[in-house]
Protein backbone atom coordinates (compact mmCIF):
# COMPACT_ATOMS: atom_id res chain seq x y z
CA UNK A 1 0.00 0.00 0.00
CA UNK A 2 3.17 2.56 0.87
CA UNK A 3 4.99 1.95 -2.40
CA UNK A 4 1.09 1.86 -4.46
CA UNK A 5 0.87 5.67 -2.82
CA UNK A 6 4.22 7.12 -3.86
CA UNK A 7 3.98 5.72 -7.18
CA UNK A 8 0.80 7.27 -7.71
CA UNK A 9 2.78 10.58 -6.02
CA UNK A 10 5.22 10.05 -8.94
CA UNK A 11 2.95 9.39 -11.78
CA UNK A 12 0.89 12.13 -10.95
CA UNK A 13 4.02 14.57 -11.35
CA UNK A 14 5.09 13.01 -14.95
CA UNK A 15 1.44 13.82 -15.95
CA UNK A 16 1.81 17.11 -14.52
CA UNK A 17 4.98 18.23 -16.15
CA UNK A 18 3.55 16.30 -19.70
CA UNK A 19 1.56 19.02 -19.24
CA UNK A 20 3.68 21.75 -19.09
CA UNK A 21 2.69 22.53 -15.27
CA UNK A 22 5.38 24.69 -14.15
CA UNK A 23 7.71 22.55 -11.63
CA UNK A 24 7.38 24.47 -8.47
CA UNK A 25 3.64 24.14 -9.31
CA UNK A 26 3.87 20.17 -9.61
CA UNK A 27 6.02 19.58 -6.57
CA UNK A 28 3.79 21.76 -4.32
CA UNK A 29 1.12 19.98 -5.38
CA UNK A 30 2.45 16.56 -5.29
CA UNK A 31 3.58 17.48 -1.31
CA UNK A 32 0.11 18.01 -0.53
CA UNK A 33 -1.06 15.23 -2.48
CA UNK A 34 1.33 13.01 -0.34
CA UNK A 35 0.19 14.58 3.11
CA UNK A 36 -3.01 13.42 2.06
CA UNK A 37 -2.20 9.89 1.52
CA UNK A 38 -0.70 9.41 4.94
CA UNK A 39 -3.48 11.32 6.45
CA UNK A 40 -0.90 14.52 7.93
CA UNK A 41 -2.96 17.16 9.81
CA UNK A 42 -3.75 20.33 8.03
CA UNK A 43 -2.62 22.15 11.13
CA UNK A 44 0.90 19.98 11.18
CA UNK A 45 1.56 20.60 7.49
CA UNK A 46 0.89 24.31 7.47
CA UNK A 47 2.75 24.69 10.77
CA UNK A 48 5.86 22.80 8.69
CA UNK A 49 5.46 25.11 5.68
CA UNK A 50 5.36 27.98 8.00
CA UNK A 51 8.65 26.55 9.66
CA UNK A 52 10.12 25.76 6.20
CA UNK A 53 9.68 29.59 5.30
CA UNK A 54 11.87 30.93 8.08
CA UNK A 55 13.94 27.68 8.17
CA UNK A 56 17.78 28.43 6.99
CA UNK A 57 17.23 25.53 4.54
CA UNK A 58 15.08 28.09 2.53
CA UNK A 59 16.65 31.04 3.11
CA UNK A 60 19.78 29.58 2.29
CA UNK A 61 18.80 27.75 -0.78
CA UNK A 62 17.01 30.65 -2.12
CA UNK A 63 19.81 33.69 -1.54
CA UNK A 64 22.35 31.04 -3.32
CA UNK A 65 19.93 30.46 -6.45
CA UNK A 66 19.21 34.07 -6.78
CA UNK A 67 22.52 35.17 -6.40
CA UNK A 68 23.74 32.63 -8.71
CA UNK A 69 21.51 33.69 -11.17
CA UNK A 70 22.32 37.41 -10.81
CA UNK A 71 26.01 36.64 -11.09
CA UNK A 72 25.71 34.54 -14.08
CA UNK A 73 23.58 37.25 -15.69
CA UNK A 74 25.75 39.70 -15.07
CA UNK A 75 28.80 37.60 -16.32
CA UNK A 76 26.26 37.47 -19.29
CA UNK A 77 25.84 41.03 -19.95
CA UNK A 78 29.45 41.65 -19.30
CA UNK A 79 30.43 39.69 -21.83
CA UNK A 80 32.41 37.13 -19.33
CA UNK A 81 30.80 33.96 -20.31
CA UNK A 82 31.65 35.14 -23.85
CA UNK A 83 35.29 34.95 -23.12
CA UNK A 84 34.92 32.38 -21.32
CA UNK A 85 33.48 29.95 -24.49
CA UNK A 86 35.20 31.55 -27.18
CA UNK A 87 38.96 30.76 -24.90
CA UNK A 88 37.64 27.14 -24.32
CA UNK A 89 36.92 26.68 -28.06
CA UNK A 90 40.49 27.51 -28.37
CA UNK A 91 41.62 24.33 -26.26
CA UNK A 92 42.54 20.60 -27.63
CA UNK A 93 38.72 19.35 -28.93
CA UNK A 94 37.31 22.55 -29.34
CA UNK A 95 33.82 22.58 -28.53
CA UNK A 96 33.65 19.32 -27.43
CA UNK A 97 36.65 20.17 -24.88
CA UNK A 98 34.78 22.99 -23.54
CA UNK A 99 31.25 20.89 -22.82
CA UNK A 100 33.46 18.76 -21.21
CA UNK A 101 35.36 20.65 -19.30
CA UNK A 102 33.55 24.04 -18.25
CA UNK A 103 30.66 22.15 -16.22
CA UNK A 104 32.87 20.37 -14.22
CA UNK A 105 34.93 24.01 -13.47
CA UNK A 106 31.77 25.03 -12.18
CA UNK A 107 31.19 22.01 -10.29
CA UNK A 108 34.46 22.36 -8.05
CA UNK A 109 32.50 24.69 -6.33
CA UNK A 110 28.98 22.78 -4.44
CA UNK A 111 26.42 24.65 -4.92
CA UNK A 112 22.50 24.02 -4.98
CA UNK A 113 21.40 24.51 -8.27
CA UNK A 114 24.98 24.91 -9.49
CA UNK A 115 23.97 23.41 -13.12
CA UNK A 116 22.26 26.77 -13.03
CA UNK A 117 25.27 28.69 -13.66
CA UNK A 118 27.49 26.57 -15.74
CA UNK A 119 24.46 26.61 -18.31
CA UNK A 120 24.91 29.43 -19.73
CA UNK A 121 28.84 29.03 -20.51
CA UNK A 122 27.56 25.53 -22.34
CA UNK A 123 24.63 27.39 -24.02
CA UNK A 124 27.33 29.95 -25.46
CA UNK A 125 29.28 27.07 -26.77
CA UNK A 126 26.63 24.98 -28.60
CA UNK A 127 24.50 28.37 -29.46
CA UNK A 128 20.90 28.03 -30.03
CA UNK A 129 19.15 26.60 -33.65
CA UNK A 130 21.51 23.63 -34.07
CA UNK A 131 21.53 21.82 -31.29
CA UNK A 132 18.17 20.74 -29.23
CA UNK A 133 17.29 22.30 -26.02
CA UNK A 134 16.83 18.94 -24.33
CA UNK A 135 20.86 17.89 -25.52
CA UNK A 136 22.24 21.22 -23.80
CA UNK A 137 20.11 20.23 -20.91
CA UNK A 138 21.56 17.10 -20.74
CA UNK A 139 24.85 17.85 -21.34
CA UNK A 140 25.21 20.63 -18.99
CA UNK A 141 23.71 18.83 -15.97
CA UNK A 142 25.87 15.02 -16.48
CA UNK A 143 29.05 17.22 -17.17
CA UNK A 144 28.43 19.15 -14.08
CA UNK A 145 28.22 16.32 -11.16
CA UNK A 146 31.21 14.33 -12.54
CA UNK A 147 33.20 15.46 -9.97
CA UNK A 148 30.76 15.19 -6.64
CA UNK A 149 31.71 11.48 -6.56
CA UNK A 150 35.40 12.05 -4.84
CA UNK A 151 35.59 15.81 -4.44
CA UNK A 152 35.98 16.58 -0.54
CA UNK A 153 34.48 19.45 -0.08
CA UNK A 154 30.79 17.94 -0.83
CA UNK A 155 28.85 17.44 1.67
CA UNK A 156 27.90 14.32 0.93
CA UNK A 157 31.78 13.05 0.97
CA UNK A 158 31.71 14.86 4.43
CA UNK A 159 28.88 13.29 5.47
CA UNK A 160 29.97 10.06 4.84
CA UNK A 161 33.03 10.02 6.93
CA UNK A 162 31.06 11.75 9.23
CA UNK A 163 28.41 8.72 9.23
CA UNK A 164 30.77 5.86 8.95
CA UNK A 165 34.01 6.79 9.80
CA UNK A 166 35.93 6.19 6.66
CA UNK A 167 38.16 8.74 6.28
CA UNK A 168 37.52 11.23 3.89
CA UNK A 169 41.18 10.66 1.80
CA UNK A 170 39.57 6.97 1.58
CA UNK A 171 35.69 7.72 0.39
CA UNK A 172 37.04 10.22 -2.38
CA UNK A 173 39.32 7.05 -3.49
CA UNK A 174 36.74 4.73 -3.14
CA UNK A 175 34.51 6.13 -5.27
CA UNK A 176 37.04 8.23 -7.60
CA UNK A 177 36.37 5.19 -10.33
CA UNK A 178 32.72 6.44 -10.79
CA UNK A 179 34.07 9.97 -11.99
CA UNK A 180 35.83 8.33 -14.80
CA UNK A 181 32.82 6.23 -15.91
CA UNK A 182 30.75 9.18 -15.68
CA UNK A 183 33.32 10.97 -17.98
CA UNK A 184 33.28 7.70 -20.70
CA UNK A 185 29.81 7.46 -20.69
CA UNK A 186 29.55 11.26 -21.04
CA UNK A 187 31.57 11.44 -24.13
CA UNK A 188 30.00 8.40 -25.69
CA UNK A 189 26.55 9.68 -25.19
CA UNK A 190 26.77 13.36 -25.43
CA UNK A 191 30.01 15.15 -26.78
CA UNK A 192 30.73 13.04 -29.83
CA UNK A 193 27.65 14.15 -30.99
CA UNK A 194 28.78 18.12 -30.83
CA UNK A 195 30.51 19.07 -34.12
CA UNK A 196 34.34 19.48 -34.17
CA UNK A 197 35.18 21.50 -37.26
CA UNK A 198 36.69 24.00 -35.28
CA UNK A 199 38.81 21.24 -33.23
CA UNK A 200 41.73 21.71 -35.01
CA UNK A 201 42.77 25.30 -34.44
CA UNK A 202 43.60 25.01 -31.19
CA UNK A 203 45.66 28.16 -29.73
CA UNK A 204 46.44 27.73 -25.88
CA UNK A 205 48.34 30.43 -25.35
CA UNK A 206 45.18 32.46 -25.90
CA UNK A 207 43.26 29.83 -24.27
CA UNK A 208 44.73 29.57 -21.06
CA UNK A 209 44.68 33.26 -20.22
CA UNK A 210 41.50 33.81 -21.15
CA UNK A 211 39.84 31.20 -19.35
CA UNK A 212 41.35 32.84 -15.98
CA UNK A 213 40.09 35.89 -17.01
CA UNK A 214 36.52 34.60 -17.65
CA UNK A 215 36.86 32.22 -14.58
CA UNK A 216 38.06 34.69 -12.16
CA UNK A 217 35.06 35.49 -10.29
CA UNK A 218 34.05 31.77 -9.77
CA UNK A 219 37.06 31.02 -8.98
CA UNK A 220 37.24 34.01 -6.08
CA UNK A 221 33.61 32.20 -4.53
CA UNK A 222 35.53 28.80 -4.45
CA UNK A 223 38.43 29.97 -2.67
CA UNK A 224 36.62 32.12 -0.08
CA UNK A 225 33.76 28.85 0.47
CA UNK A 226 36.64 26.16 0.00
CA UNK A 227 39.73 27.66 1.56
CA UNK A 228 38.67 30.29 3.92
CA UNK A 229 35.43 28.76 5.05
CA UNK A 230 33.16 31.30 4.43
CA UNK A 231 29.45 30.92 3.84
CA UNK A 232 28.23 30.28 0.43
CA UNK A 233 25.99 32.52 0.01
CA UNK A 234 28.35 35.44 1.34
CA UNK A 235 31.29 34.15 -0.56
CA UNK A 236 29.22 34.43 -3.90
CA UNK A 237 28.18 37.92 -2.78
CA UNK A 238 31.78 38.91 -2.00
CA UNK A 239 32.67 37.79 -4.96
CA UNK A 240 29.81 39.49 -7.58
CA UNK A 241 30.86 42.93 -5.06
CA UNK A 242 34.47 42.51 -6.68
CA UNK A 243 33.28 41.86 -10.07
CA UNK A 244 30.83 44.98 -10.00
CA UNK A 245 33.76 46.99 -8.53
CA UNK A 246 36.18 45.93 -11.34
CA UNK A 247 33.90 46.41 -13.94
CA UNK A 248 31.51 49.10 -12.89
CA UNK A 249 28.71 47.74 -14.98
CA UNK A 250 25.97 50.86 -16.04
CA UNK A 251 22.58 51.16 -14.28
CA UNK A 252 21.08 49.02 -17.06
CA UNK A 253 23.10 45.88 -16.83
CA UNK A 254 22.64 45.87 -12.94
CA UNK A 255 19.00 46.19 -13.25
CA UNK A 256 18.28 43.38 -15.98
CA UNK A 257 20.54 40.93 -13.92
CA UNK A 258 19.31 41.95 -10.52
CA UNK A 259 15.45 41.06 -12.74
CA UNK A 260 16.92 37.48 -13.60
CA UNK A 261 18.00 36.60 -10.11
CA UNK A 262 14.93 37.82 -8.21
CA UNK A 263 12.74 35.97 -10.57
CA UNK A 264 9.38 34.67 -9.01
CA UNK A 265 9.90 31.40 -11.00
CA UNK A 266 13.01 30.68 -9.61
CA UNK A 267 11.58 31.60 -5.89
CA UNK A 268 8.75 29.33 -6.15
CA UNK A 269 11.04 26.42 -8.07
CA UNK A 270 13.01 26.14 -4.28
CA UNK A 271 9.44 26.77 -2.50
CA UNK A 272 8.04 24.05 -4.50
CA UNK A 273 11.01 21.60 -4.13
CA UNK A 274 11.56 22.08 -0.17
CA UNK A 275 7.60 22.07 0.40
CA UNK A 276 7.35 18.18 -1.55
CA UNK A 277 10.61 17.57 0.86
CA UNK A 278 9.11 18.72 3.86
CA UNK A 279 5.36 17.02 3.46
CA UNK A 280 7.96 13.50 2.67
CA UNK A 281 9.67 14.07 6.18
CA UNK A 282 5.98 14.81 7.71
CA UNK A 283 4.12 11.55 6.33
CA UNK A 284 6.84 9.66 6.68
CA UNK A 285 6.90 8.47 3.57
CA UNK A 286 10.47 8.39 3.15
CA UNK A 287 10.97 5.48 5.29
CA UNK A 288 8.48 3.58 3.87
CA UNK A 289 10.58 1.71 1.44
CA UNK A 290 13.08 0.93 4.14
CA UNK A 291 10.14 -0.71 6.17
CA UNK A 292 9.25 -2.81 3.44
CA UNK A 293 12.44 -4.44 2.69
CA UNK A 294 13.24 -5.47 6.47
CA UNK A 295 9.17 -6.97 6.01
CA UNK A 296 10.22 -9.08 3.02
CA UNK A 297 13.64 -10.02 4.32
CA UNK A 298 15.54 -9.10 1.04
CA UNK A 299 19.08 -9.26 0.54
CA UNK A 300 21.30 -6.43 2.02
CA UNK A 301 22.31 -5.53 -1.31
CA UNK A 302 18.93 -4.54 -2.87
CA UNK A 303 17.82 -3.16 1.06
CA UNK A 304 20.83 -0.98 0.26
CA UNK A 305 19.77 0.00 -2.86
CA UNK A 306 16.45 0.51 -2.22
CA UNK A 307 16.73 2.99 0.80
CA UNK A 308 19.36 5.41 -1.01
CA UNK A 309 18.00 5.25 -3.88
CA UNK A 310 14.43 6.48 -3.00
CA UNK A 311 15.91 8.50 -0.48
CA UNK A 312 18.10 9.97 -3.70
CA UNK A 313 14.98 10.38 -5.80
CA UNK A 314 12.82 11.26 -3.08
CA UNK A 315 14.70 14.39 -1.90
CA UNK A 316 17.29 15.18 -4.98
CA UNK A 317 20.10 15.67 -2.66
CA UNK A 318 23.51 13.85 -2.21
CA UNK A 319 23.41 15.03 1.53
CA UNK A 320 20.18 13.96 2.70
CA UNK A 321 20.36 10.32 1.23
CA UNK A 322 23.62 10.14 3.01
CA UNK A 323 22.75 11.44 6.04
CA UNK A 324 18.83 9.68 6.07
CA UNK A 325 20.40 6.49 4.09
CA UNK A 326 23.58 5.64 5.83
CA UNK A 327 21.98 6.47 9.58
CA UNK A 328 19.02 3.93 8.57
CA UNK A 329 21.55 1.57 6.77
CA UNK A 330 24.24 1.80 10.17
CA UNK A 331 24.16 -2.29 10.22
CA UNK A 332 24.98 -2.77 7.21
CA UNK A 333 27.42 -0.15 6.42
CA UNK A 334 29.33 0.80 9.68
CA UNK A 335 28.29 -1.55 12.39
CA UNK A 336 30.11 -3.30 13.97
CA UNK A 337 32.64 -2.70 11.22
CA UNK A 338 32.95 -0.26 8.32
CA UNK A 339 31.56 -2.10 5.19
CA UNK A 340 33.55 -0.04 2.05
CA UNK A 341 31.92 -2.19 -0.39
CA UNK A 342 28.67 -1.34 0.93
CA UNK A 343 29.15 2.17 1.82
CA UNK A 344 29.73 2.57 -2.07
CA UNK A 345 26.89 0.59 -2.85
CA UNK A 346 24.93 3.37 -1.27
CA UNK A 347 26.58 6.11 -2.33
CA UNK A 348 26.27 4.66 -6.36
CA UNK A 349 22.09 4.11 -5.46
CA UNK A 350 21.65 7.49 -4.03
CA UNK A 351 23.39 9.15 -6.71
CA UNK A 352 21.31 7.61 -9.38
CA UNK A 353 18.55 8.80 -7.49
CA UNK A 354 19.39 12.28 -7.17
CA UNK A 355 20.36 11.99 -11.02
CA UNK A 356 16.56 11.15 -11.92
CA UNK A 357 14.99 12.80 -9.48
CA UNK A 358 12.53 16.15 -10.08
CA UNK A 359 13.17 17.28 -7.01
CA UNK A 360 17.06 18.14 -7.67
CA UNK A 361 17.62 21.62 -8.89
CA UNK A 362 20.03 21.34 -10.82
CA UNK A 363 17.72 19.39 -12.74
CA UNK A 364 14.86 21.34 -12.44
CA UNK A 365 16.62 24.99 -13.12
CA UNK A 366 18.93 23.81 -15.88
CA UNK A 367 15.73 22.30 -17.53
CA UNK A 368 14.05 25.91 -16.78
CA UNK A 369 16.86 27.64 -18.37
CA UNK A 370 16.93 25.38 -21.58
CA UNK A 371 13.15 25.65 -21.92
CA UNK A 372 13.21 21.89 -22.37
CA UNK A 373 11.52 19.16 -22.02
CA UNK A 374 11.77 17.44 -18.63
CA UNK A 375 10.57 14.55 -20.01
CA UNK A 376 12.81 14.04 -23.37
CA UNK A 377 15.86 15.20 -20.94
CA UNK A 378 14.84 12.17 -19.10
CA UNK A 379 14.38 9.55 -21.95
CA UNK A 380 18.19 11.05 -23.30
CA UNK A 381 19.58 10.03 -19.74
CA UNK A 382 17.75 6.63 -19.33
CA UNK A 383 20.52 4.36 -20.97
CA UNK A 384 23.70 6.53 -19.71
CA UNK A 385 22.42 6.40 -16.20
CA UNK A 386 21.60 2.56 -16.62
CA UNK A 387 25.35 2.28 -17.58
CA UNK A 388 26.99 4.22 -14.79
CA UNK A 389 24.64 2.11 -12.05
CA UNK A 390 26.04 -1.06 -14.15
CA UNK A 391 29.41 -0.05 -13.50
CA UNK A 392 28.44 0.92 -10.20
CA UNK A 393 27.29 -2.54 -9.36
CA UNK A 394 30.41 -4.18 -11.12
CA UNK A 395 32.83 -1.81 -9.05
CA UNK A 396 31.03 -3.12 -5.57
CA UNK A 397 31.28 -7.03 -7.10
CA UNK A 398 35.22 -6.37 -7.65
CA UNK A 399 37.45 -6.64 -4.67
CA UNK A 400 37.97 -2.54 -5.34
CA UNK A 401 36.16 -2.26 -2.02
CA UNK A 402 38.43 -4.46 0.06
CA UNK A 403 41.56 -2.39 -0.65
CA UNK A 404 40.03 0.21 1.56
CA UNK A 405 39.07 -1.44 4.31
CA UNK A 406 39.89 -0.25 7.73
CA UNK A 407 42.03 -2.64 10.16
CA UNK A 408 40.17 -3.47 12.81
CA UNK A 409 41.70 -1.96 16.66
Amino acid sequence: MEAARLIVVFGLIIVALRKKVSVGVTLFGAGLLTALFYSVEPATLLSGYWELLGSRRFLFLTAVVVQITFLGSLLTELRYLDRLAAACRALWGGKRTACATLPPMVGLMPMPGGSLLSAPLVDNVLGAGKYQPEFRTVTNYWFRHIVEFFWPIYPGIILTEAITGLPIGRVSLLQFPMTLAMVVIGLIFFIRRIDNSNAGHADMKRAVPGIIGALWPIVLAILLYGVLQIELALAILLSTAALIARERPDRDKLLKALRHGLSYKLILLVFGTLSFQTSLELSGAIESIPRLSSEYNLPQELVVFLVCFTAGLLTGMVAAYVAMGYTILAGFLFQPEIAPSLILLAYISGYVGIMLSPTHLCLILTNDYFKSDLLRVYRQMALPITLLLLFGILLYLSPWGELFRMPIG
